[in-house]
């Protein structure tokens, strides 16, 4: 196998756990049924901690293998086939590994403040749901634009390191079995766990 083909098998691996939740997000916002996906969505998520140093592995192998062709190429006075694209595809591929890699501990390197949901700002309401599978930024944005979509709520927040989603809204009573519909339609189950 070649450098370039290494390199993109290592950003599209670094990439498996958080854009699922986001087309899952797309796809429900134009109103596709998305139940099978949702769940593969969830579980690529939970391989995260082994998919990513994979995914590094791959682009470390994806420059060993383009410097030995390159040193060989010297050598012998051969031209490189696809040089630019190659170089460009290494590129991309340490840039999209690395920066996925950093979404995902970023919170726990800057030691991310917990969400303080007596700070409400738009109203006097909150819920806050206990999620499992969130690994990253992007679960988060699926998850806030879910809830989002439902028209129910003013706001809501959710954090990975906390496996919560905090929501605010002005109501006396929030529909919890639309929440924890839109939940399951990005892939995730949502449990109530207070409501104020």
């Amino acid at each position: 196998m070649d450098a370039k083909k290494v390199s993109i098998l290592s950003a599209l691996a670094a990439s498996s756990c958080c854009v699922p939740p986001l087309i899952l997000l797309g796809l429900t916002m134009i109103g596709v049924g998305t139940a099978g996906f949702a769940g593969f969505s969830t579980t690529l998520g939970s391989f995260k901690w082994y998919i990513l140093p994979l995914a590094i592995v791959g682009v470390g192998t994806s420059y060993y293998l383009y410097f030995k062709e390159k040193r060989k190429c010297s050598s012998t006075a051969c031209k490189m086939v696809n040089e630019k694209f190659t170089k460009t595809m290494l590129v991309v591929s340490t840039v999209v590994v690395f920066g996925f890699l950093s979404w995902s501990v970023y919170p726990y390197v800057l030691d991310v403040e917990k969400i303080d949901v007596s700070q409400t700002p738009i109203t006097t309401h909150y819920a806050v749901y206990n999620i499992d599978g969130m690994t990253c930024g992007g679960c988060e944005i699926a998850i806030d634009g879910s809830i989002m979509a439902t028209g129910l709520v003013d706001s809501a927040k959710s954090s990975f390191v906390d496996g919560k989603a905090y929501v605010w809204y002005g109501g006396e009573k929030l529909d919890t079995a639309t929440i924890q519909e839109a939940l399951k339609s990005v892939g995730y189950n949502g449990v109530l766990i207070e409501n104020n």
